[in-house]
């Protein structure tokens, strides 16, 4: 009988970072300093080795066997090349009593691999992050109850520039409601040729038949001013792009930016990846690009045009309505505020950076 097995190699010598638990929790991680090695014998030269690849452990809700089980199936060989522990046996060997002795174990490779990842998910990061989305729950199940009867628009810009540049120009303006219906969708005209830009596919062509922000604006401004909440995948740019346009053209300028709600702060609460800041030494909370937040939320793949804005709005209205149901249909309720108790002081940067966390 063949005594092959599979036998993981944990050469890693320093501990865990809190900060790389908070990367593989939204993204996972192919670990270094870890190999499962296809041994032939004991003392006998491997017969092929393997990297681990973590899956994002969010995605399994932290359960250590189910993450141990697919990292054990999605195995990295040669040059970043994925396989199954099954077609990683195959390659390791021709030999069928080989193979079956690889086999076998298995199971014990995958123990080891998920004591490996408990070390992970019993982090004190991980219930950071679960407090944070629970939180989040929370938020958008008051909303969802504050929003009911409201007229609630949806709004999407793509401009000239970045809205922190106060040259930046308008050039398409979409507003949908809730369920996504079109409300206004406007191309306008800068004036002059459009710049080349990333950010959207609008050409000067397609819009020299459009009308100026000027002739636009009091349809735009009547539309807004209309509604109870305006809903932005990052209302302070599109605010400033509107405040800025009505400033410089010395239009009328009634929008209340209290009205406002941000779908990307939303969003980032609920599926954004926690990093650490090394030089500031806190913990923050990433923005995830719309799309990213949208695929997260429904599990779907984005719909339309990425740099469409009508299309963005009602990527954005749909989001929200994904992100009211989870609030709504949780069981997460109101935290009462624990008794005030004398904390022990701590010299861990990461600790203290956990409890200012917590406090926010």
């Amino acid at each position: 009988m063949s005594q092959a097995q599979l036998i993981l190699f944990d050469k890693r010598n320093q501990p865990l970072k809190e900060y790389i638990v908070a990367v593989t929790a939204s993204d996972g991680l192919d670990i270094k300093g870890v190999q499962l090695v296809a041994s032939p014998a004991k003392g006998e030269k491997a017969l092929l080795s393997a990297g681990l690849r973590i899956p994002p452990l969010e995605q399994f809700d932290y359960n250590t066997k189910k993450i141990a089980h697919t990292a054990l199936d999605q195995l990295i060989i040669a040059e970043d090349e994925v396989v199954s522990c099954e077609e990683f046996i195959q390659r390791a060997s021709e030999d069928e009593t080989v193979r079956a002795a690889l086999t076998r174990s298995m199971n014990k490779a995958q123990l080891a691999i998920e004591a490996l990842i408990s070390e992970f998910t019993q982090s004190e990061v991980i219930p950071l992050i679960k407090e944070n989305r629970n939180d989040a729950l929370f938020k958008l199940k008051q909303h969802d109850k504050d929003l009911k009867g409201k007229r609630v628009l949806c709004l999407d810009i793509e401009a000239t520039d970045i809205s922190t540049n106060p040259e930046a120009d308008v050039i398409q303006i979409s507003i949908c409601d809730l369920d996504g219906k079109e409300i206004l969708n406007q191309l306008i005209n800068p004036g002059y040729d459009i710049p080349e830009n990333e950010k959207h596919n609008i050409s000067t062509e397609m819009v020299q038949e459009a009308p100026l922000f000027a002739q636009c604006w009091d349809e735009i401004h009547k539309v807004l001013l209309e509604a109870d909440i305006i809903l932005a995948y990052s209302t302070e740019s599109d605010f400033a792009y509107l405040q800025n346009s009505a400033n410089k053209k010395m239009l009328e300028f009634e929008l209340d930016y209290n009205k406002w709600l941000d779908v990307a702060e939303l969003s980032k609460e609920l599926v954004g990846a926690m990093r650490w800041h090394s030089e500031r030494m806190y913990w923050f909370w990433k923005t995830p690009k719309l799309t990213v937040a949208y695929e997260k939320v429904l599990g779907q793949p984005f719909p339309g045009d990425a740099h469409d804005a009508l299309a963005d709005a009602r990527a954005t209205a749909e989001l929200m309505l994904a992100m009211l149901k989870l609030g709504r249909n949780s069981q997460i309720n109101e935290k009462k505020p624990s008794p005030t108790e004398k904390k022990a002081v701590s010299n861990n940067l990461f600790a203290q950076a956990f409890a200012n966390a917590k406090r926010k």
